[in-house]
Protein backbone atom coordinates (compact mmCIF):
# COMPACT_ATOMS: atom_id res chain seq x y z
CA UNK A 1 0.00 0.00 0.00
CA UNK A 2 1.02 3.33 -0.73
CA UNK A 3 0.95 6.40 1.71
CA UNK A 4 0.29 10.35 1.02
CA UNK A 5 -0.87 13.20 2.48
CA UNK A 6 -4.08 15.77 1.47
CA UNK A 7 -3.20 19.76 0.80
CA UNK A 8 0.64 18.95 -0.64
CA UNK A 9 2.96 22.42 -0.47
CA UNK A 10 5.30 20.94 -2.28
CA UNK A 11 8.09 22.51 -0.97
CA UNK A 12 12.19 20.95 -0.60
CA UNK A 13 12.11 20.91 3.00
CA UNK A 14 8.41 19.48 3.69
CA UNK A 15 8.98 17.19 0.21
CA UNK A 16 12.50 15.76 2.68
CA UNK A 17 10.65 14.82 5.45
CA UNK A 18 7.42 12.95 3.77
CA UNK A 19 10.37 11.42 1.95
CA UNK A 20 11.93 10.02 4.62
CA UNK A 21 9.19 9.34 6.23
CA UNK A 22 8.35 6.78 3.69
CA UNK A 23 5.30 9.17 1.78
CA UNK A 24 5.46 8.64 -1.95
CA UNK A 25 1.88 10.30 -3.31
CA UNK A 26 0.49 13.67 -2.42
CA UNK A 27 -2.69 15.45 -3.27
CA UNK A 28 -1.88 18.83 -5.00
CA UNK A 29 -5.08 20.87 -4.89
CA UNK A 30 -5.98 23.65 -7.27
CA UNK A 31 -8.67 26.44 -7.19
CA UNK A 32 -10.88 27.27 -9.76
CA UNK A 33 -11.68 31.04 -8.80
CA UNK A 34 -8.02 31.67 -8.38
CA UNK A 35 -7.65 30.32 -11.46
CA UNK A 36 -9.43 31.76 -13.72
CA UNK A 37 -11.08 34.93 -11.48
CA UNK A 38 -12.62 36.59 -14.43
CA UNK A 39 -14.83 34.98 -17.55
CA UNK A 40 -12.06 34.58 -20.04
CA UNK A 41 -9.34 36.07 -18.00
CA UNK A 42 -6.54 33.48 -16.21
CA UNK A 43 -4.20 34.30 -13.19
CA UNK A 44 -1.53 33.45 -15.30
CA UNK A 45 1.24 33.96 -11.49
CA UNK A 46 -1.25 31.13 -9.47
CA UNK A 47 -0.88 28.90 -12.53
CA UNK A 48 3.15 29.67 -12.32
CA UNK A 49 2.66 28.92 -8.77
CA UNK A 50 0.77 25.93 -9.25
CA UNK A 51 3.04 24.65 -12.03
CA UNK A 52 6.03 24.86 -9.71
CA UNK A 53 4.95 23.28 -6.95
CA UNK A 54 3.72 20.45 -9.58
CA UNK A 55 7.15 20.23 -10.92
CA UNK A 56 9.04 20.45 -7.63
CA UNK A 57 6.60 17.18 -6.41
CA UNK A 58 7.39 16.00 -9.61
CA UNK A 59 11.28 16.43 -9.11
CA UNK A 60 11.18 14.31 -5.62
CA UNK A 61 9.81 11.65 -7.23
CA UNK A 62 6.40 12.21 -5.85
CA UNK A 63 3.11 10.86 -7.16
CA UNK A 64 0.63 13.22 -7.22
CA UNK A 65 -3.22 13.25 -7.47
CA UNK A 66 -4.52 16.70 -9.03
CA UNK A 67 -7.52 17.71 -7.39
CA UNK A 68 -8.63 20.65 -10.09
CA UNK A 69 -10.55 22.33 -7.94
CA UNK A 70 -13.89 22.60 -9.59
CA UNK A 71 -15.74 23.16 -6.40
CA UNK A 72 -14.17 26.53 -5.97
CA UNK A 73 -15.73 28.08 -8.53
CA UNK A 74 -15.64 31.77 -9.39
CA UNK A 75 -18.57 33.73 -8.56
CA UNK A 76 -18.68 35.00 -12.35
CA UNK A 77 -19.00 31.15 -12.97
CA UNK A 78 -22.00 30.77 -10.00
CA UNK A 79 -23.56 33.83 -11.77
CA UNK A 80 -24.18 31.96 -15.31
CA UNK A 81 -27.48 30.76 -16.04
CA UNK A 82 -28.56 28.03 -13.59
CA UNK A 83 -25.00 28.65 -12.09
CA UNK A 84 -26.44 27.35 -8.83
CA UNK A 85 -28.45 24.51 -7.51
CA UNK A 86 -32.18 25.62 -6.04
CA UNK A 87 -33.72 23.89 -3.48
CA UNK A 88 -37.29 22.40 -3.37
CA UNK A 89 -37.94 24.31 -0.25
CA UNK A 90 -36.49 27.40 -2.46
CA UNK A 91 -33.16 27.35 -0.89
CA UNK A 92 -30.00 28.42 -2.32
CA UNK A 93 -26.36 26.90 -1.10
CA UNK A 94 -24.87 29.00 0.89
CA UNK A 95 -20.88 27.54 0.28
CA UNK A 96 -21.51 25.65 -2.32
CA UNK A 97 -19.78 24.66 -5.76
CA UNK A 98 -21.12 25.37 -9.63
CA UNK A 99 -24.02 23.51 -10.91
CA UNK A 100 -22.28 20.78 -12.76
CA UNK A 101 -25.21 18.27 -12.61
CA UNK A 102 -28.02 20.14 -14.83
CA UNK A 103 -26.41 23.21 -16.18
CA UNK A 104 -25.25 23.29 -19.52
CA UNK A 105 -23.84 27.12 -18.90
CA UNK A 106 -21.67 25.70 -15.64
CA UNK A 107 -20.70 22.60 -17.56
CA UNK A 108 -19.50 24.78 -20.41
CA UNK A 109 -17.16 26.41 -18.27
CA UNK A 110 -15.74 23.85 -16.25
CA UNK A 111 -15.31 21.96 -19.66
CA UNK A 112 -12.42 24.73 -20.73
CA UNK A 113 -11.56 25.11 -17.24
CA UNK A 114 -10.00 21.58 -17.71
CA UNK A 115 -8.73 22.26 -20.88
CA UNK A 116 -6.74 25.17 -19.58
CA UNK A 117 -5.44 22.64 -16.98
CA UNK A 118 -4.72 20.35 -19.46
CA UNK A 119 -2.93 22.36 -21.21
CA UNK A 120 -0.74 24.74 -18.92
CA UNK A 121 0.30 21.44 -16.72
CA UNK A 122 -0.02 18.44 -18.77
CA UNK A 123 -0.89 14.72 -16.97
CA UNK A 124 2.96 13.60 -16.61
CA UNK A 125 3.39 12.62 -13.29
CA UNK A 126 -0.24 12.95 -12.54
CA UNK A 127 -1.02 9.42 -10.78
CA UNK A 128 -5.02 10.12 -10.70
CA UNK A 129 -7.17 13.05 -10.54
CA UNK A 130 -10.22 14.02 -8.39
CA UNK A 131 -13.49 14.43 -9.27
CA UNK A 132 -16.92 15.41 -7.60
CA UNK A 133 -19.71 17.09 -7.27
CA UNK A 134 -20.47 19.23 -4.10
CA UNK A 135 -18.94 21.86 -2.30
CA UNK A 136 -16.37 19.17 -0.47
CA UNK A 137 -15.44 17.73 -4.10
CA UNK A 138 -17.31 14.34 -3.19
CA UNK A 139 -19.98 12.91 -5.11
CA UNK A 140 -23.46 13.75 -4.20
CA UNK A 141 -26.08 17.06 -3.73
CA UNK A 142 -25.03 19.49 -0.73
CA UNK A 143 -25.38 17.72 2.87
CA UNK A 144 -27.03 19.09 6.01
CA UNK A 145 -25.68 22.73 7.02
CA UNK A 146 -25.23 23.63 3.46
CA UNK A 147 -27.61 26.06 3.35
CA UNK A 148 -31.66 26.04 2.30
CA UNK A 149 -33.87 24.40 4.76
CA UNK A 150 -34.64 21.16 6.42
CA UNK A 151 -34.93 18.11 4.15
CA UNK A 152 -34.07 20.34 0.86
CA UNK A 153 -34.00 18.52 -2.28
CA UNK A 154 -31.22 19.97 -5.00
CA UNK A 155 -32.69 19.58 -8.14
CA UNK A 156 -35.62 22.36 -8.33
CA UNK A 157 -34.42 25.00 -10.91
CA UNK A 158 -35.27 25.56 -14.36
CA UNK A 159 -32.68 23.14 -16.00
CA UNK A 160 -33.24 20.07 -13.99
CA UNK A 161 -37.76 21.13 -13.85
CA UNK A 162 -38.47 22.34 -17.24
CA UNK A 163 -35.08 21.81 -19.40
CA UNK A 164 -34.28 25.20 -19.88
CA UNK A 165 -30.79 25.50 -20.32
CA UNK A 166 -30.19 21.87 -19.21
CA UNK A 167 -26.87 20.35 -20.70
CA UNK A 168 -26.61 18.15 -23.07
CA UNK A 169 -27.51 14.43 -22.60
CA UNK A 170 -28.66 15.13 -19.18
CA UNK A 171 -32.48 14.22 -18.29
CA UNK A 172 -35.11 17.12 -17.09
CA UNK A 173 -37.18 15.34 -13.98
CA UNK A 174 -39.80 12.26 -14.78
CA UNK A 175 -41.96 14.22 -12.27
CA UNK A 176 -41.62 18.42 -12.80
CA UNK A 177 -43.63 19.98 -9.85
CA UNK A 178 -43.14 17.06 -7.51
CA UNK A 179 -41.34 17.30 -4.14
CA UNK A 180 -40.44 14.10 -1.99
CA UNK A 181 -42.79 13.93 0.47
CA UNK A 182 -45.83 14.82 -1.38
CA UNK A 183 -48.69 12.53 -1.60
CA UNK A 184 -50.22 13.67 -5.02
CA UNK A 185 -48.71 14.98 -8.17
CA UNK A 186 -50.98 16.70 -10.92
CA UNK A 187 -54.04 15.59 -8.35
CA UNK A 188 -53.11 12.07 -8.40
CA UNK A 189 -51.83 9.71 -5.88
CA UNK A 190 -48.58 9.04 -6.26
CA UNK A 191 -47.05 5.14 -6.91
CA UNK A 192 -44.27 3.81 -5.21
CA UNK A 193 -43.37 3.29 -9.02
CA UNK A 194 -43.17 7.25 -9.75
CA UNK A 195 -41.14 7.90 -6.26
CA UNK A 196 -38.50 4.64 -7.38
CA UNK A 197 -37.99 6.48 -11.01
CA UNK A 198 -37.71 10.03 -9.26
CA UNK A 199 -35.35 8.53 -7.07
CA UNK A 200 -33.14 6.83 -9.47
CA UNK A 201 -33.10 10.02 -11.86
CA UNK A 202 -32.61 12.53 -8.93
CA UNK A 203 -29.35 9.96 -7.42
CA UNK A 204 -28.65 8.58 -11.07
CA UNK A 205 -28.08 12.32 -12.16
CA UNK A 206 -25.05 13.01 -9.41
CA UNK A 207 -23.16 10.33 -10.51
CA UNK A 208 -23.44 10.86 -14.43
CA UNK A 209 -22.23 14.02 -13.86
CA UNK A 210 -18.92 12.69 -12.30
CA UNK A 211 -19.06 10.70 -15.19
CA UNK A 212 -18.98 13.11 -17.42
CA UNK A 213 -15.98 15.14 -15.63
CA UNK A 214 -14.28 11.40 -16.27
CA UNK A 215 -15.17 11.81 -19.68
CA UNK A 216 -13.99 14.74 -20.55
CA UNK A 217 -10.72 13.92 -18.75
CA UNK A 218 -10.02 10.99 -21.07
CA UNK A 219 -11.18 13.66 -24.34
CA UNK A 220 -8.66 15.49 -22.92
CA UNK A 221 -6.02 12.63 -23.27
CA UNK A 222 -5.40 11.60 -19.38
CA UNK A 223 -5.49 7.94 -18.92
CA UNK A 224 -4.15 7.76 -15.01
CA UNK A 225 -6.54 7.04 -12.73
CA UNK A 226 -9.83 8.77 -11.47
CA UNK A 227 -10.62 9.01 -7.85
CA UNK A 228 -14.28 9.83 -6.55
CA UNK A 229 -14.35 11.12 -2.82
CA UNK A 230 -17.58 9.61 -1.06
CA UNK A 231 -18.52 10.47 2.15
CA UNK A 232 -20.46 8.42 4.50
CA UNK A 233 -22.83 5.52 4.26
CA UNK A 234 -25.24 6.96 1.99
CA UNK A 235 -28.89 5.36 1.38
CA UNK A 236 -28.44 1.60 3.33
CA UNK A 237 -29.97 -0.86 1.31
CA UNK A 238 -32.53 -1.91 3.43
CA UNK A 239 -33.95 1.70 4.46
CA UNK A 240 -34.19 2.20 0.30
CA UNK A 241 -37.80 0.48 0.03
CA UNK A 242 -38.79 1.90 3.12
CA UNK A 243 -37.93 5.43 2.06
CA UNK A 244 -39.84 4.94 -1.44
CA UNK A 245 -42.70 3.30 0.20
CA UNK A 246 -43.20 6.45 1.98
CA UNK A 247 -42.40 8.94 -1.23
CA UNK A 248 -39.31 10.38 0.58
CA UNK A 249 -41.24 11.72 3.35
CA UNK A 250 -37.95 11.32 5.91
CA UNK A 251 -38.64 8.01 7.27
CA UNK A 252 -35.67 5.28 6.95
CA UNK A 253 -32.80 8.48 6.59
CA UNK A 254 -30.70 8.61 9.19
CA UNK A 255 -27.97 9.84 8.13
CA UNK A 256 -29.73 12.07 5.58
CA UNK A 257 -28.57 10.57 2.44
CA UNK A 258 -31.74 10.57 1.09
CA UNK A 259 -31.34 14.76 -0.01
CA UNK A 260 -27.89 14.41 -0.44
CA UNK A 261 -28.78 11.55 -3.11
CA UNK A 262 -26.13 9.23 -2.12
CA UNK A 263 -27.23 5.78 -3.44
CA UNK A 264 -24.07 3.64 -3.23
CA UNK A 265 -25.03 0.58 -4.32
CA UNK A 266 -26.21 1.94 -7.82
CA UNK A 267 -23.73 4.59 -8.29
CA UNK A 268 -20.67 2.35 -7.66
CA UNK A 269 -22.23 -0.02 -10.44
CA UNK A 270 -22.22 3.32 -13.06
CA UNK A 271 -18.36 4.09 -12.23
CA UNK A 272 -17.32 0.23 -12.74
CA UNK A 273 -18.66 0.63 -16.22
CA UNK A 274 -15.62 3.14 -16.56
CA UNK A 275 -11.66 1.97 -16.40
CA UNK A 276 -9.31 3.36 -13.96
CA UNK A 277 -11.91 4.44 -11.33
CA UNK A 278 -11.34 4.65 -7.68
CA UNK A 279 -13.98 5.26 -4.53
CA UNK A 280 -11.75 7.39 -2.52
CA UNK A 281 -14.00 7.21 1.12
CA UNK A 282 -12.98 9.88 3.15
CA UNK A 283 -13.91 9.36 6.67
CA UNK A 284 -11.49 6.84 7.64
CA UNK A 285 -12.08 6.63 11.53
CA UNK A 286 -14.67 8.97 11.18
CA UNK A 287 -17.37 9.92 13.89
CA UNK A 288 -19.52 6.43 12.76
CA UNK A 289 -15.76 4.36 13.40
CA UNK A 290 -15.92 5.25 16.79
CA UNK A 291 -19.06 4.30 17.23
CA UNK A 292 -18.66 0.94 15.62
CA UNK A 293 -15.80 0.11 17.64
CA UNK A 294 -17.37 0.71 20.80
CA UNK A 295 -20.41 -1.79 19.83
CA UNK A 296 -20.26 -5.15 20.97
CA UNK A 297 -19.21 -7.19 18.97
CA UNK A 298 -17.35 -4.00 17.38
CA UNK A 299 -18.42 -3.44 14.28
CA UNK A 300 -15.64 -0.67 12.68
CA UNK A 301 -13.42 -3.09 11.41
CA UNK A 302 -13.42 -4.82 6.91
CA UNK A 303 -13.84 -8.35 6.76
CA UNK A 304 -13.00 -10.77 4.50
CA UNK A 305 -16.90 -11.78 3.68
CA UNK A 306 -18.15 -8.00 4.13
CA UNK A 307 -19.04 -8.89 0.67
CA UNK A 308 -21.64 -10.85 0.91
CA UNK A 309 -22.99 -10.15 4.42
CA UNK A 310 -23.62 -6.18 3.28
CA UNK A 311 -26.51 -8.00 1.33
CA UNK A 312 -27.92 -10.12 3.94
CA UNK A 313 -27.08 -8.78 7.27
CA UNK A 314 -28.12 -6.04 9.57
CA UNK A 315 -25.08 -3.25 9.14
CA UNK A 316 -26.76 -0.64 10.94
CA UNK A 317 -23.92 -0.25 13.72
CA UNK A 318 -21.24 -0.65 10.75
CA UNK A 319 -18.75 1.91 10.25
CA UNK A 320 -19.22 4.35 6.98
CA UNK A 321 -15.97 2.80 5.84
CA UNK A 322 -16.35 -1.01 6.21
CA UNK A 323 -19.79 -0.68 4.76
CA UNK A 324 -19.14 1.49 1.66
CA UNK A 325 -15.63 -0.32 1.18
CA UNK A 326 -17.61 -3.26 0.83
CA UNK A 327 -20.47 -2.13 -1.94
CA UNK A 328 -17.02 -0.98 -3.39
CA UNK A 329 -15.53 -3.92 -3.87
CA UNK A 330 -18.70 -5.90 -5.22
CA UNK A 331 -18.90 -3.27 -8.04
CA UNK A 332 -15.42 -4.23 -8.93
CA UNK A 333 -13.88 -0.57 -8.42
CA UNK A 334 -10.24 0.59 -6.73
CA UNK A 335 -10.21 1.92 -3.15
CA UNK A 336 -8.31 4.28 -1.59
CA UNK A 337 -8.78 6.28 1.51
CA UNK A 338 -8.35 9.13 3.91
CA UNK A 339 -8.80 10.80 7.66
CA UNK A 340 -11.95 13.25 7.83
CA UNK A 341 -9.04 15.72 9.51
CA UNK A 342 -9.47 18.03 12.67
CA UNK A 343 -12.84 17.15 14.05
CA UNK A 344 -12.65 20.81 15.21
CA UNK A 345 -12.22 22.07 11.63
CA UNK A 346 -15.87 23.33 10.06
CA UNK A 347 -15.31 21.30 6.73
CA UNK A 348 -14.75 17.33 8.72
CA UNK A 349 -18.38 17.14 10.02
CA UNK A 350 -16.59 16.31 13.53
CA UNK A 351 -18.40 16.01 16.82
CA UNK A 352 -17.53 15.22 20.58
CA UNK A 353 -17.21 12.04 19.98
CA UNK A 354 -14.56 11.87 17.10
CA UNK A 355 -11.27 11.27 17.97
CA UNK A 356 -8.64 13.82 17.85
CA UNK A 357 -6.19 14.78 14.57
CA UNK A 358 -3.28 12.42 16.32
CA UNK A 359 -5.68 9.19 16.97
CA UNK A 360 -6.62 9.63 13.62
CA UNK A 361 -3.20 9.11 12.07
CA UNK A 362 -2.32 6.38 14.20
CA UNK A 363 -5.89 4.65 13.51
CA UNK A 364 -7.05 5.07 10.08
CA UNK A 365 -4.00 3.76 8.07
CA UNK A 366 -4.70 0.40 9.91
CA UNK A 367 -8.61 0.61 8.50
CA UNK A 368 -6.68 1.54 5.05
CA UNK A 369 -5.06 -1.74 5.22
CA UNK A 370 -7.97 -3.86 6.60
CA UNK A 371 -10.24 -2.95 3.72
CA UNK A 372 -7.91 -3.70 0.88
CA UNK A 373 -6.80 0.17 0.06
CA UNK A 374 -4.08 0.76 -2.23
CA UNK A 375 -3.12 4.32 -1.14
CA UNK A 376 -3.66 5.87 2.50
CA UNK A 377 -3.91 9.78 2.30
CA UNK A 378 -3.22 11.75 5.43
CA UNK A 379 -5.18 14.53 6.08
CA UNK A 380 -3.87 17.12 5.89
CA UNK A 381 0.22 18.20 5.47
CA UNK A 382 0.02 20.79 7.47
CA UNK A 383 -1.18 19.05 10.39
CA UNK A 384 2.08 17.02 10.34
CA UNK A 385 4.43 20.25 10.21
CA UNK A 386 2.47 22.22 12.84
CA UNK A 387 3.90 20.52 16.25
CA UNK A 388 2.94 23.09 19.08
CA UNK A 389 -0.40 22.71 17.53
CA UNK A 390 -1.32 19.45 17.60
CA UNK A 391 2.16 17.70 18.91
CA UNK A 392 2.30 15.48 15.50
CA UNK A 393 4.91 15.22 13.39
CA UNK A 394 6.12 13.36 9.84
CA UNK A 395 8.14 11.09 12.63
CA UNK A 396 5.04 9.87 13.77
CA UNK A 397 3.92 9.15 10.47
CA UNK A 398 6.80 7.74 9.91
CA UNK A 399 6.19 5.47 12.87
CA UNK A 400 2.79 4.09 11.66
CA UNK A 401 3.93 3.29 8.23
CA UNK A 402 6.79 1.24 9.39
CA UNK A 403 4.73 -0.36 11.92
CA UNK A 404 2.14 -1.47 9.10
CA UNK A 405 4.69 -2.43 6.39
CA UNK A 406 6.37 -4.62 9.05
CA UNK A 407 2.96 -6.34 9.79
CA UNK A 408 2.59 -7.12 6.27
CA UNK A 409 5.92 -8.68 5.59
CA UNK A 410 5.27 -10.90 8.48
CA UNK A 411 1.49 -12.25 7.20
Amino acid sequence: MYFGVLGATCTSARLAALHDAGVSVVELPLAWDRYQPGAGRVDHHYVAEVRERLNSCRGAGMAVVLSPGLHYPPDWVRGLAGGVLRGSGGGVPKEEGAELVFSAAARDAAQKYLALVASDLGFEGITAIRVGTNASGELGYPGPGDGGNEREYWAFGDAPQYGIGLAEGVAPSPMPGWIPGSSSWHGRPVTAEQVQRWWDWYSGSTVDAAVWQISELRRLGYQGRVHVPVAGRGVLLKDKAKAIEGGLDGRANPDGAQERGLDYSAQFAALATLPGVDVDFTGLDDVSAVRAAAAVPRQDRCLPDDDESVLMDDVSQWSSHRYTSALARRAGLGLVGENPGPPDAPFTGGSPQSHSIGEQLRTAPGYAVECGMTTFLFGFEENLFDEEGNGLSTEDYKQVIQQLKSAARSL
